[in-house]
């Protein structure tokens, strides 16, 4: 396994990431601004979003944009933005529902996408958004789960459609994700795109910077568990590593930015990434195009 010792600058390089108000995503945020990027801050709260532009290193150049993952036709809106772009140089699919992943979670919800609503929203809404902002999107990060070296893949019921359990429905979502991450690496080619999955580690509030006990924390961890500054490294790593390939698997590392990892073997399946992409398309209800877009308006 290979280390990415340092992200490389990406002065006026336009990158676009999901949930950036709060979190992993925020972090990642502000790290890529501080290697020049100009960030478009997705997010559900614009006053959370204009808070997160505003201490973002020179807030005049980077943007809030409104996007509900819950809602589909904020997803639209956002999509359709993002795809009258110019060029998108990285679209960072870093939101999503954690309930039930690190301890006991809501009843069974349908969704905006008629389905289980944690893989709805981690998985059907990113892809939704991404179809949405094709072609102009250069590189695509999606971010999985090392939860699915726990709980594996289950085709038959990775909809929650015979039995539910919150825990498990978010470990099929971050399946899905780093699935269809693959094979968008294999579908995109032809535009010149690049599809990288990311995996944070363990990541909580806690560890992070600003949190009562952090350096105390920290150090009592031993890199069992991160910070979500720490968690946001990897991504950065995935946008700002020019030299990395599309199709690659990044993870955290205690001494350098990311290390490039395998995935469970579920992840990489050519015939599994056809067959969810399909399942992708239909759910959905559209087919991704790598053909120019019009906004609605």
């Amino acid at each position: 396994m290979s280390k990415i010792a340092q992200p490389e600058r990406i002065d006026g390089q336009v990158v676009a990431i999901t949930g950036a108000t709060s979190g992993i995503g925020f972090f990642a945020a502000a790290q890529l601004a501080e290697l020049g990027a100009r960030v478009l801050v997705l997010g559900r709260s614009e006053s959370r979003g204009r808070a997160a532009v505003s201490a973002l290193p020179d807030p005049r150049l980077h943007e809030f944009v409104p996007l509900d993952l819950a809602d589909r036709t904020s997803i639209g809106r956002a999509g359709d933005r993002l795809g009258a772009l110019p060029r998108l140089d990285a679209l960072v699919l870093n939101a999503g529902v954690v309930a039930g992943a690190f301890g006991p979670g809501p009843a069974h919800r349908i969704g905006a996408f008629g389905v289980e609503e944690i893989v709805g929203i981690n998985h059907l809404a990113h892809a939704e958004l991404l179809r949405r902002a094709l072609p102009a999107v250069r590189r695509v990060v999606s971010l999985g789960s090392a939860l699915t070296r726990k709980i594996p893949f289950d085709r038959e019921n990775w909809l929650s459609e015979r039995d539910y359990r919150a825990r498990v429905a978010y470990a099929m979502s971050k399946h899905a994700v780093e699935i269809l991450g693959f094979e968008s690496q294999r579908r995109l080619a032809e535009i010149s795109a690049q599809s990288i999955v990311v995996h944070p580690g363990s990541a909580i509030d806690a560890l992070t910077p600003g949190r009562p006990g952090a350096r105390v924390l920290r150090a009592a961890a031993r890199g069992i568990v991160l910070g979500k500054d720490q968690a946001a490294r990897p991504v950065v790593a995935a946008v700002a590593s020019p030299g990395l390939r599309g199709g690659e698997y990044l993870g955290p590392h205690r001494s350098a930015a990311a290390e490039v990892q395998q995935p469970v073997p579920t992840s990489r399946d050519p015939e599994l990434g056809a067959w969810l992409w399909t399942e992708t398309e239909r759910l959905l209800g559209a087919r991704f195009t790598t053909e120019p877009r019009h906004p609605i308006g």
